[in-house]
């Protein structure tokens, strides 16, 4: 998972996990299995996982991830029972900015003259501006230096998942930013598993796939 933590869901810290981190662990011990959780920076995540150095990926199934990574399924369709959250990508603007967004188009900006800022390898938040004809700017490595990047005007305005938003934002230095009322996207997040796993590890898969849908609805799983 990419190195920045996303309370309450992902905190990176072993003594206190996030809902999502718990969810993980408990559906894994639930069917007998062992995890250990490694953070590095997206991009090296998908590497290890295409490498085989890891097995499991939290991932939004976007159309680009799908042919790269195994999604629990029903049919052609990707099963959203078994999903490990729900979650909204936002928009964050600068107040001064006329920048709004009425649920399907930019309002207030050109859409062709602006530059849209998010972190590196966040392919849902990638997959879902560029058919806006928006440009991307996907350089920055965690959510800190996307606000420095919005506040410094080197982009116009920033996406990210909501709870990333409300951790950063209450800094002083960031009073000039506000979340934009209307979210651009709610979507789900699953556990993305690496290509060609033998039979046994499948199985596995398929089973950690349906502990997890199992356990996400209790109230130690959901975040308050």
């Amino acid at each position: 998972m990419a190195p920045v933590p996303i309370p309450p869901y992902l905190t990176l810290d072993e003594k206190q996990p996030g809902v999502a981190e718990r969810l993980l662990l408990d559906a894994a011990k639930q069917v007998g299995l062992t995890m250990a959780f490694e953070v590095y920076p997206a991009k090296r995540c998908r590497l290890r996982l295409a490498q085989g150095q890891s097995d499991a990926l939290p991932l939004a199934a976007t159309e680009s991830n799908l042919p790269d990574f195994q999604f629990p399924m029903r049919g052609e369709a990707v099963d959203t029972s078994r999903r490990i959250a729900s979650a909204q990508l936002v928009w964050v603007k600068r107040k001064d900015s006329m920048f709004d967004w009425d649920g399907h188009r930019v309002q207030g900006l050109d859409p062709s003259a602006l530059l849209v800022g998010t972190r590196a390898s966040v392919r849902i938040a990638t997959d879902t501006l560029k058919p806006l004809g928006l440009r991307v700017d996907d350089s920055a490595f965690d959510v800190a230096q996307l606000l420095r990047k919005l506040l410094a005007q080197r982009i116009d305005v920033a996406v990210m998942l909501r709870e990333e938003a409300q951790a950063q934002l209450p800094d002083p230095g960031r009073q000039a930013l506000q979340i934009v009322p209307i979210p651009l996207l709610n979507s789900d997040f699953y556990l993305g598993i690496r290509s060609g796993l033998p039979a046994e590890r499948q199985a596995q898969a398929e089973a950690w796939w349906d502990a997890i849908g199992k356990l996400r609805d209790k109230p130690e799983y959901r975040p308050r």
